[in-house]
């Protein structure tokens, strides 16, 4: 926490230059403190966000973490010889999330003049040992609308962010579709395919190698290796990589799926794959994720060009 207060005033806001502790309310509650600060810290959180939605502002709440929440209302349980649920939680444990949850969304206040607000609520939840199947994460994956599972694994590959793309899931993966446009569901689809195939591939080339792949599943192997690099990975300390607009993570993933598609047909007419200009394309699509905003679109056409040069 000391560190969080020491580096957020030096943090700037790229929107309005303005540094983010202006805009940023800290609800603190260390370990040393007593159980019932920590359950009433995630209300107090909330009801704070709650103020500044019926001002008209939409508010992102972080919530670190809900297990520790859940850890105080079963201590506060066992000291009020509740019946305990699974694990030692209290039996309420999970309707008492669901309603927290229902405070998050859009709401239209009462009053003059006529205003909107939301509040988005982000929570992390630490399962012990990575288990999914304990009962906090499960009771949070019921109300969640969307998952974000972090994996050790891909941390250490330096695949940043660490999302593995197979747990995680959103149900407003739709709601993107009047920037992109309807072709996004299906290029969406064909993105976790590839990433599919890729993990399918990667435990038999791990046994075999890779040179004793045929060619065409060299070329998944390469083309899922350019979609994390390039699509799914970002870099947070790059001013142009640290944000992607929709657009820009959508020609991405458009153009790595061209390329699997233009090398797919390259190879059925012949080529060889070890002669295809994949390493080309690689750079291409490293420097539109590096490009700024000004230089998208000419960037987008040259990997077009390189994309569609691949025979």
């Amino acid at each position: 926490m000391a560190e969080l207060l020491e580096a957020f005033p030096r943090l700037v806001d790229p929107r309005s230059g303005r540094p983010v502790m202006e805009r940023t309310v800290l609800v603190v509650n260390t370990s040393n403190m007593p159980v019932v600060a920590r359950e009433a810290s995630v209300y107090l959180g909330v009801t704070i966000a709650e103020y500044y939605r019926d001002m008209g502002h939409r508010v992102a709440v972080m919530v670190d973490s809900l297990s520790r929440w859940a850890e105080a209302l079963r201590d506060i349980a066992a000291r009020l010889q509740e019946m305990p649920g699974e694990e030692g939680y209290p039996t309420a444990m999970a309707s008492r999330l669901g309603a927290l949850y229902e405070r998050a969304g859009r709401a239209r206040p009462l009053g003059s003049p006529e205003r909107t607000g939301a509040v988005t609520l982000v929570c992390a939840v630490s399962p012990p040992g990575g288990d999914f199947s304990e009962p906090v994460t499960q009771a949070a994956l019921r109300v969640a609308g969307g998952l974000w599972a972090l994996d050790a694994q891909l941390a250490r590959a330096r695949q940043f962010p660490a999302v593995d793309w197979a747990t995680s899931y959103s149900l407003y993966a739709d709601a993107v579709l009047p920037a992109l446009g309807a072709a996004w569901p299906a290029l969406r689809a064909r993105v976790l395919g590839l990433l599919q195939r890729d993990a399918e591939l990667r435990e038999i080339a791990s046994l075999i190698g890779n040179d004793e792949l045929e060619d065409r599943d060299r070329l998944v192997l390469a083309v899922a290796s350019l979609v994390r690099e390039h699509v799914l990975g970002q870099n947070a300390f790059d001013p142009n990589d640290a944000y992607s607009p929709p657009d820009k993570t959508a020609a991405l993933a458009e153009l790595a799926i061209a390329a699997l598609d233009r090398g797919a047909a390259a190879l059925t007419a012949g080529a060889d794959f070890d002669g295809l200009a994949l390493p080309a394309v690689r750079r291409a699509l490293a420097e539109l994720r590096r490009a700024p905003p000004a230089d998208h679109a000419a960037r987008v056409a040259e990997a077009r060009r390189l994309v569609e040069g691949l025979r």
